[in-house]
């Protein structure tokens, strides 16, 4: 009998000598504040001269924090320290506001809401409109009742006669509010307007075409489907035409069409549609040499790419084909008729979030990779279209920037940050990885943090840094020291937190994984998380499957909650910091575009009954993104439920936590997962 309780004893000895201290020292040593300060610049950006055939760069030293401005000219390879502060704009350059026109002669402004053409040799502007109102403004601040001169956004013919602009309607749009209690003296009062999913009233688009000849504008008729949306696109001094997009409210189908400046006849150039929702978050299009070429993205092979059209609508040719996924365009080489584009995906082996520049003909001929370096890369194209500066990088890999022609040709290296500083601290790189989806078959790429005195022998808690998308993922390709969640910090306190894609969350992949989850907002990603997570476990025995938790930002703080309660014998504590919880009061174009018209939205509140783990409930007073009507209703519904949980309301905070408030929050998750998850 003795020795069993002597066997018991030694048992909770050992027990209670393996459980982890919180390191919360270690943890702010390597906070992002802390970590900016031994970095310096990583990526420094170019200012181009204005022939183009020079550029000028500031840099700024870790730790001593020097500046230092350096001017580069690539055809003679050369770099050397300029004295001058950098612009890419000519010294005898005036500004003109985008609502003067191209000879610099008329300019349209808003007064009272209503719009106003001024000569520029007369004192005063004569009125051309008398009926517009607060909401339903021709000013493109309507939303202030302001008495002084305001722009309007107007777009000019290149010959300066005519000139279009958009007026939107809110008048009738309901309102929502938030209130700031930190602000001087009484406590304001922000009342805004606000559209949610299925709203019957949204705003109102006209279009107008004026003329410098004429007194009055001219309404165009637009109309085609109930509650569009309609924006000015294409050049910004059209000659004939105008081009302009309406969007249906269904999100799966759109049209550009060009409208003629004289005599006002619209005209459909070209018809979109994509199911269940066109791919807004890489959609661009490109409308050149006065409209006689229209380069076009869509995703209707499965994959993203752009198109070749004619000026009547005519496709012409692809441009780019493939598996793999055309980006934004760095840039066009109208002259020569070719594009430059990031892509992504096509080089095999490598993981398609890195950005490749690609060159390729409007005719689809030429197509020729540019950037060869396994890495991220990000570039600015040279006003000539001589030369490009290519900034590269990977999440292990520090950032170079070199000097390429537009060939493809490696001219010069332009810099490379001094990362010195930064590593002798004792700082780590996360580590990539790769998982499947609970598909089995499709890869999830994601990152993980350790603390910087990891010890293989241990077994740590895991925490899932989540965001669903479906927009981005939140997971870096390019090297970072402070990344947005200071995942860095709090793995020092003793975890693994780890952050991972999935299935429905990057519009970067093909349009199968994108468009994987619409329909299912709140759950999509549930099941690729935990599946992921149970894959690492099992891969790497110093994780503590047992002690899993999980936290995340707006769409993140909404996955969080949904994580605790379908999964609350798996995820044991949770941080949901501004979180969409009940996406019928969340914004109608996410909503709309996501979830669709038919199918209901699934709320956190239905989940409360189920979650067992502790949960830190967050949201910033004054939020007019993520009301914090979302953050109340959950923490609601936990009350009916009598569930126990904590709630933090940062004071006159925004969206986005600032200053003070973010580095409290932080410093609050931190010590929330310690108290549950190191025990």
């Amino acid at each position: 009998m003795r020795n069993r309780w002597l066997i018991a004893g030694l048992t909770l000895i050992t027990c209670y000598a393996t459980a982890q201290k919180p390191a919360f020292d270690e943890a702010e040593k390597y906070d992002a504040l802390q970590l900016q300060k031994l970095t310096g610049s990583l990526t420094p950006v170019p200012f181009f001269s204005a022939d183009g055939k020079s550029f000028t760069f500031t840099v700024e030293a870790p730790v001593s924090k020097a500046r230092q401005v350096y001017r580069v000219t690539p055809s003679a390879k050369t770099k050397e320290p300029a004295k001058d502060t950098p612009s890419s704009l000519p010294k005898t350059f005036k500004f003109y506001g985008t609502d003067t026109s191209p000879d610099r002669q008329w300019q349209l402004y808003a007064q009272d809401h209503n719009l106003y053409l001024k000569h520029e040799a007369d004192s005063t502007g004569k009125a051309l409109t008398s009926n517009g109102s607060l909401f339903n403004s021709y000013s493109s601040v309507a939303e202030t009742n302001m008495n002084g001169h305001t722009p309007t956004n107007a777009c000019w013919s290149k010959d300066s006669r005519y000139f279009c602009l958009i007026r939107k309607d809110n008048r009738r749009v309901p309102t929502m509010s938030v209130i700031s209690s930190t602000s001087f003296g009484r406590p304001y009062l922000n009342t805004y307007k606000y559209e949610m999913p299925g709203d019957s009233i949204v705003a109102q688009y006209e279009l107008y075409i004026g003329s410098i000849d004429a007194d009055t504008l001219r309404k165009i008729n637009i109309a085609k489907w109930p509650d569009q949306e309609v924006q000015i696109t294409g050049s910004k001094l059209p000659e004939k035409e105008i081009y302009i997009i309406r969007r249906k409210r269904t999100r799966d189908e759109m049209e550009l069409c060009a409208v003629n400046l004289e005599t006002g006849v619209l005209r459909v150039v070209i018809h979109e549609t994509s199911k269940p929702f066109i791919n807004e978050d890489m959609f661009h299009e490109y409308i050149v040499n006065e409209g006689k070429d229209i380069i076009w993205w869509s995703d209707r092979s499965g994959w993203g790419h752009y198109y070749h059209y004619n000026s009547e609508g005519k496709l012409l040719n692809a441009i780019t084909t493939g598996d793999w996924t055309a980006g934004k365009l760095a840039g066009i080489d109208t002259l020569k008729k070719c594009i430059y584009v990031y892509g992504y995906g096509r080089e095999k082996g490598v993981n398609p979030y890195y950005a490749y520049l690609y060159k390729v003909n409007f005719d689809g001929t030429g197509f020729t990779l540019l950037t060869p370096e396994t890495a991220t890369h990000g570039v600015f194209l040279s006003p000539n279209r001589e030369y490009f500066i290519d900034h590269f990088s990977t999440i292990n890999q520090g950032p170079k920037t070199i000097v390429r022609s537009t060939s493809g040709k490696f001219i010069m290296e332009a810099y490379q940050p001094d990362l010195t500083a930064l590593y002798a601290s004792g700082w780590q790189a996360p580590e990539p990885f790769v998982v499947k989806a609970a598909d089995g078959i499709t890869d999830l790429y994601g990152l993980m943090w350790k603390p910087f005195h990891f010890d293989s022998t241990r077994k740590y808690p895991i925490i899932s840094q989540v965001y669903p998308g479906p927009q981005i993922e939140t997971v870096w390709t390019e090297f970072t020291v402070t990344d947005r969640y200071n995942n860095t910090a709090l793995a020092q306190v003793g975890f693994i937190v780890v952050c991972m894609g999935h299935r429905g969350n990057s519009p970067i992949r093909n349009a199968a994984y994108y468009k994987y989850g619409y329909g299912n907002l709140r759950d999509n990603a549930l099941e690729d998380d935990k599946y992921g997570l149970e894959q690492l476990a099992r891969r790497f025995s110093f994780i503590d499957s047992t002690r899993v938790g999980i936290f995340g930002h707006s769409g993140g703080g909404m996955m969080t909650v949904a994580a605790m309660g379908t999964y609350p014998d798996f995820y044991k504590a949770g941080v949901a910091s501004s979180g969409n919880h009940d996406n019928t009061i969340y914004n109608r174009t996410w909503g709309e575009s996501y979830q669709g018209f038919s199918k209901p939205f699934a709320k956190n509140q239905a989940l409360a009954k189920n979650i067992t783990g502790p949960l830190l409930l967050v949201a910033g007073e004054a939020d007019a993104n993520v009301n914090p009507a979302h953050t109340m209703r959950m923490s609601d519904a936990l009350i009916q439920a009598g569930k126990d949980f904590d709630l933090l309301i940062l004071p006159g905070q925004s969206h986005t936590y600032e200053g003070v408030y973010k580095r409290y929050y932080e410093h609050r998750l931190r010590k929330f997962f310690a108290a549950h998850l190191l025990k």
